[in-house]
């Protein structure tokens, strides 16, 4: 009596390994940005708080957006900073979008450490910035708002612009902070500043039942990581 074959059963039947082909399917691939070099800024001053792109950051900001002009880009959303904003519009100007802006999508909030006094520090070595930098949180700095914040601040706005988008493709221009920020409460890293995010590099991720990484830092538009 010949055997019958179970349900399900995949005799005969060629099996392609799934690949990353360039498909979207389910979900939002999303395009996390950072915006070009800001200007070179006098802690304190007045726009220190804002500053633009310096000339390096302009021409960075046109090289992503001839980069992902053929790109499929179903929406650009940036945080409100200038850097970032005009970033944003160098990629938009390419699909004929206008760039949605989101103050919740903003660099960390300082507290005591804004206005150029985070970068201050960072320059001059100070022993309080070299202790806080072991941690790798946002935690410990006066009166900023703290590493469980600023991850929830940033998550909850993508993922929300991401749900809007299900099958699509947007870009988010923001910054390395944010980006980090982002990725530590997707992957459930301990560290919130875990990476260097390149000025312009794109990191994508695709947001459906199961998130993915899909590249990190991608800085190809500037030059080649693997052959500087």
């Amino acid at each position: 009596m010949e055997s019958q074959k179970s349900v399900g059963s995949t005799d005969s039947i060629s099996v392609p390994q799934p690949t990353l082909d360039g498909s979207i399917g389910d979900g939002c691939r999303v395009l996390l940005i950072r915006h070009g070099r800001s200007a070179d800024i006098v802690p304190g001053s007045a726009e220190s708080a804002d500053p633009p792109l310096h000339e390096i950051g302009q021409k960075q900001a046109i090289a992503v957006g001839a980069r992902l002009s053929e790109a499929r880009i179903d929406a650009v959303y940036s945080s409100h900073l200038l850097r970032a904003l005009h970033t944003a519009e160098a990629i938009a100007s390419h699909h004929n979008l206008s760039v949605g802006v989101f103050e919740d999508l903003e660099e960390v909030r300082l507290g005591d450490w804004s206005n150029g006094e985070f970068r201050r520090r960072a320059a001059t070595g100070d022993p309080e910035y070299v202790e806080w930098t072991k941690t790798g949180r946002w935690d410990g700095i006066p009166n900023a708002e703290g590493d469980q914040n600023f991850r929830s601040r940033v998550s909850t706005r993508i993922n929300s612009l991401a749900a809007q988008h299900d099958g699509g493709c947007i870009a988010v221009v923001c910054h390395g902070g944010v980006i980090n920020a982002y990725l530590a409460n997707m992957l459930g890293t301990e560290r919130s500043l875990w990476m260097m995010v390149e000025n312009t590099s794109i990191t994508t991720v695709k947001l459906s039942t199961t998130p993915s990484v899909l590249t990190l830092n991608d800085c190809n538009h500037l030059y080649d990581l693997l052959l500087k």
